[in-house]
């Protein structure tokens, strides 16, 4: 199967989203933009790649290290593109809260 066959079936099947609401904070209203940012990345990965994953039943794991690696770390495209900005106006409020 190609990869982008793969990756239309993991999406009508939703398990991006299934593993990023179970790994994030349900209440976090950019889990889907990083949903959007995983579909993008498997996209840009290299077709061997992806279709090797999937013959081994090894997808499911990659993509759920892909999160964790992203919702946990603060070098990651989604720490910087969603939460760097959030976290620095709420240190900035509450200066204005002390005052």
């Amino acid at each position: 199967m190609s990869k982008y066959k793969i990756i239309d079936e993991i999406s009508k099947d939703k398990l991006v989203e299934e593993i990023v609401y179970n790994i994030g904070d349900r209440g976090d209203e950019d889990l889907k933009d990083l949903i959007q940012d995983i579909y993008i990345n498997l996209l840009e990965k290299e077709d061997e790649l992806i279709e090797t994953l999937y013959n081994t039943n090894q997808l499911k794991y990659f993509i759920i290290r892909m999160v964790v690696n992203n919702i946990h770390s603060k070098n990651s495209p989604y720490y910087t593109k969603y939460k760097k900005d959030k976290i620095n106006k709420v240190k900035i409020e509450e200066l204005y809260d002390k005052i």
